[in-house]
């Protein structure tokens, strides 16, 4: 019986409780959503305008079950709507009250349309909303309070921007799913417009159940108290306020938010603010971004935070070592720790780590050898890791065997570090490398064949090393994947065969400074290359002949300083970045597009006007922001058609034969900062225009017919200026005070004009050559290898800024040359008067040439406060009196012109004034070294006398204010009784104090 038993319990199942299963499937299946609700979907539905018919299910049909619509979900046993899913669906127009007979509503997802509304009041009212996403729908204005309301809520999106990446900000890490966080990758670092915005937080405090807040791109910057709100929410496990505008973050004295687990503030604006101490006693916090902040001081040394996976602090000024506590997470999967301050060594720690798939130390002060990085990796950090980037940073020493270890790495960037000898040929080992980052250090030797082995590969960077050597074709052997291949900068010759193909397809190659071989023309291998659009770099490889035309079609090219020669065809399509400079390029410029950003042609033979250039009505604007075509044979007049350029930040015409006044549509290029027309025969005054081009940093119109006075506005309107340079023109008049409202200025040359009246004793306001390099590089970036114009990546050399100073006796050109170079030209003018005390007080100035002029009176005594000056030339002046002895203390002066002037006595004993020739000092009534007129007895009696005179005076004086402050006490004493008394008394208890002690 008791074996029986269970076939009477299956044959009771499928009698009895079969047929109520069943029955009650049949009822859910035929449950259709009330009526009231299907009407509001309607009226929401015809309230919206949906472009993409996404809810064409919603049919108007009275047989049709709005359960089944697009979006629609109900509950099984009531068919109430519960649940509402319109994420991405486009949808416009403003959203219809109606849905407010939504009564049973818990999900709400609005996600990704576009209502452009604000955000309806109405909303407050589904207080049974558990789940509640308005992310990027298009609302804008202030967020209403009675979301507070919704007291069941567990998740809140309200993000006024997706967690995606906007194209053109993708890299390699992007596809880099973080386990747990697959909507927390990266997000570009750049700032976008607050449509949302809140004018407090805390309606929020009522959310008491929250786990869930997304408020990325919400201005939070009037919301002060937020890190208090957030904190009485004890449920809350995942915090996103990216890019929210917050200013401030406050301690807190006890934790209440013990249950987060994820904590997104990146992008905000905690200046001069150092990382909360808070942050780090959060005992489960598994994902942690705080980057692009401007936090400063050190990473905090103690942290309860042992369960991080995820930790991102770059672009910030943390300025210490990293803390023992953070390699000690035993479970950190991904380190983030780029373009801080930190220092020491890259710790041995991290390679103990078995779970760490990335980790990025990039654009630190980290140093170290590679012995001590690399010597001793534990066997499950070589297994895990997949990204290594130490990129700008100053590690030394040579790459060892123990890099080839790694089973798992796919991306290794040691760019820019201070890396010596060969790339070893243990880097055949790396089997899943897909990227090879050597560029910018020292490496020398060949490139190891074993490169070949890896099949994974697909980008080689090893530009701006020493490498040298042969590369064959062995060395591409098995690189069927590799699609970037830039090596430029080294000293490396190809040697392959004419029939060559490569097993590869490229998008960027760069070869330059290579050697080619075949006679120094094209290789005939890259027309195999049919994928290579993007980026080609064969400057300084020595190859002539004419431009292939295909070359057109590659969107950045750099074919400068060859052998080059022709003519070039208009330049349109989708080409953004031409450098052709230094090449035997000849004809009229081209035409170009409206997707051109940067062209250099400068340095070549291009001839004939350039209006048909400038003023082309192929297109109402264009984007061009780099033009150089300086160092060529053009001619004519400038055209008055600048209007179609307003994005030009650099625009350089020196040294060909432009002639006419400077056309006053100039002045709309509101966003030039280097101007450089020199060198032409440009006639008339500087246009009143130009005061609109306020963001200017240079002005160079030298060597020109121009006339006039300087104009004032350049001092009140140019305030970004840093280098002036009007030399050899034909300005006239006084030098307005205006000038010396330049505070950034540090090269004014006003040289060979006709200028007249004193020197502006305000020029002490010059505080850039005051304060010691006070200025950032902003015509350098990574060691001045870029100028501050050229934005290009892959424009390594950049356009260099540059001046002609007078300095050593001779006109020298500088690169790239502030904030290095301090310099004040005002020579070969009819400058009358003294020479102001005041420019003593520029301390930095590194050159001043004030020779030629009608300068009277004597040389300021404390000139030498100026420890800088390098050069000094005050010769062919009128100059009278003594060389003050404070010269001869300036221990860099390394050019000294005082000849032709009227000064007397015997030249200053020193360290540096006798080492100079005795020319510097010529056509005076000087004596003493280095001149062969010796100092008579007279001369040097007199000059001891006068020293005498002057120890004798101070004695008598000294005597007399004695004698007189004696005579007044004693007069007192003996006219005031009471005086005398006390001093008396005084007097007496002294005696008797130090008789009693004794």
């Amino acid at each position: 019986m008791g074996s029986s038993n269970p076939s009477i319990a299956t044959l009771y199942f499928f009698l009895i409780f079969l047929p109520i299963t069943c029955f009650k499937l049949c009822k859910c299946s035929s449950i259709l959503c009330p009526q009231i609700e299907k009407q509001s979907l309607l009226s929401f539905k015809h309230s919206l305008q949906d472009p993409y018919h996404q809810l064409s299910s919603w049919d108007d049909d009275g047989d049709v079950n709005c359960c089944k619509w697009n979006g629609v979900v109900c509950n099984n046993s009531t068919g109430h709507v519960h649940q509402l899913h319109l994420r991405g669906l486009s949808l416009r127009g403003q959203i219809n009250p109606s849905l407010l007979n939504l009564k049973h509503l818990t999900h709400l997802d609005l996600s990704l349309n576009n209502f452009n509304q604000t955000i309806p009041s109405f909303f407050g009212s589904f207080t049974k909303l558990e789940l509640f996403n308005l992310s990027f729908a298009g609302f804008h204005g202030v967020i209403p309070h009675n979301i507070g309301n919704l007291s069941y809520l567990r998740n809140l999106d309200m993000a006024g921007f997706p967690n995606i990446v906007p194209a053109g900000h993708n890299n390699f890490y992007h596809s880099k799913t973080l386990t747990g966080y697959p909507d927390m990758e990266f997000a570009a670092h750049v700032s976008f417009p607050n449509l949302l915005q809140v004018d407090n937080l805390e309606w929020l405090s009522q959310l008491s159940g929250l786990k869930h807040l997304n408020m990325n791109f919400v201005n939070l910057s009037r919301a002060t108290d937020w890190v208090q709100v957030i904190n009485t929410l004890p449920s809350l496990q995942q915090l996103r306020f990216q890019n929210c505008s917050l200013g401030y973050i406050s301690p807190l004295s006890y934790l209440n938010i013990t249950s987060l687990t994820l904590l997104d503030l990146s992008s905000n604006n905690f200046h001069s603010t150092e990382v909360p101490k808070w942050i780090f006693g959060l005992q489960n916090l598994h994902f942690l971004d705080l980057r692009n902040n401007s936090f400063i001081g050190p990473i905090p040394a103690n942290s309860n935070a042992t369960k991080l996976k995820y930790i991102d602090l770059s672009f910030n000024f943390l300025n210490s070592t990293v803390p023992s506590w953070l390699y000690s997470c035993i479970d950190l999967e991904f380190v983030v720790l780029d373009y801080n301050f930190l220092t020491g060594a890259v710790p041995a720690g991290f390679t103990n780590l078995c779970k760490t798939r990335r980790l990025s130390l990039s654009n630190n002060n980290f140093q170290g050898n590679t012995s001590d990085l690399f010597g001793n990796m534990s066997e499950c950090f070589l297994e895990a890791l997949e990204i290594l980037d130490l990129q700008f940073n100053r590690i030394s020493g040579q790459l060892i065997d123990q890099v080839g270890e790694f089973k798992s790495l796919e991306y290794l960037n040691l760019n820019k570090n201070l890396l010596t000898g060969p790339i070893p040929a243990s880097m055949g080992k790396l089997s899943s490398l897909k990227i090879l980052e050597l560029g910018g250090n020292k490496l020398t030797q060949n490139l190891p064949h074993s490169l070949g082995q890896l099949s994974n590969l697909e980008k080689i960077y090893i530009f701006n090393n020493k490498l040298e050597g042969v590369v064959t074709e062995t060395h591409f052997a098995n690189l069927t994947k590799l699609d970037v291949f830039s090596a430029s900068n080294n000293q490396l010759s190809l040697n392959v065969s004419q029939s060559w193909i490569p097993p590869f397809q490229l998008i960027i190659l760069g070869l330059g400074s290579w050697s080619l071989g075949s006679g120094s023309k094209i290789p005939s291998w890259l027309e195999t290359q049919k994928n290579l659009t993007n980026y080609l770099d064969l400057s300084y490889t020595g190859i002539s002949g004419r431009i292939p035309s295909w070359f057109w079609n590659t969107q950045i090219l750099n074919l400068s300083h060859n052998q080059l020669h022709g003519e070039i065809p208009d330049v349109r399509g989708a080409v953004q970045f031409i450098y052709l400079s230094s090449n035997k390029l000849e004809g009229p410029l081209p035409r170009v597009g409206d997707a051109l950003k940067e062209l250099d042609l400068s340095n070549n033979s291009f001839s004939g006007g350039i209006a048909h250039f400038l003023c082309d009505e192929t297109y109402p604007t264009y984007s061009l922001e780099i033009l150089h075509l300086g160092e060529n044979l053009l001619s004519g007049e400038l055209p008055d058609c600048w209007k179609k350029w307003p994005s030009l930040r650099y625009l350089s015409l020196g040294n060909n034969q432009m002639y006419g006044r400077i056309p006053p549509s100039i002045g709309f290029l509101a966003n030039l900062q280097s101007l450089n027309l020199q060198s032409n025969g440009l006639s008339g005054e500087i246009p009143f225009a130009m005061h609109n081009c306020i963001k200017l940093v240079k002005m160079g119109l030298a060597d020109n017919n121009l006339e006039g006075n300087i104009p004032a506005w350049i001092g009140t309107s140019l305030v970004e200026l840093r280098i002036l340079i009007l030399r050899s023109n034909n300005m006239s008049g006084k030098i307005s005070s205006a000038i010396c409202q330049l505070n950034y200025l540090q090269i004014l040359d006003l040289s060979n004009n006709e200028l007249s009246g004193v020197i502006p004793r305000c020029i002490h306001n010059f505080t850039a050559m005051v304060m010691k390099r006070s200025l950032s590089d902003l015509f350098g970036q990574y060691g001045n290898e870029k100028s501050r114009y050229s934005y290009s990546f892959f424009n390594a050399r950049g356009i260099r800024e540059s001046a002609l100073i007078v300095k050593k006796g001779g006109k020298l050109e500088f690169d790239n040359i502030l904030p290095l170079v301090t310099s004040i030209d005002l020579s070969m003018n009819s400058l009358s008067g003294e020479i102001p005390n005041e420019l003593t007080s520029l301390s930095e100035l590194g050159s001043l040439n004030l020779s030629r002029n009608q300068l009277t009176g004597l040389i300021p005594e404390n000139i030498g406060e100026m420890k800088q000056l390098e050069s000094l030339d005050l010769s062919r002046n009128s100059l009278w009196g003594r060389i003050p002895r404070s010269l001869a203390f300036i221990s860099g002066l390394g050019y000294l012109d005082l000849s032709y002037n009227n000064l007397t006595g015997r030249i200053p004993d020193g360290t540096q004034l006798q080492s100079f020739n005795a020319s510097s000092f010529v056509s005076n009534h000087l004596c003493g070294l280095p001149l062969t007129c010796n100092c008579s007895e007279d001369d040097g009696g007199k000059e001891m006398n006068e020293k005498a005179a002057e120890v004798e005076w101070f004695y008598v004086m000294l005597s007399l204010g004695y004698a007189l402050g004696f005579s007044v006490v004693c007069t007192a004493l003996v006219l005031k009784k009471a005086w005398r008394d006390a001093y008396f008394g005084l007097l007496e208890r002294m005696w008797t104090s130090l008789t009693t002690s004794t």
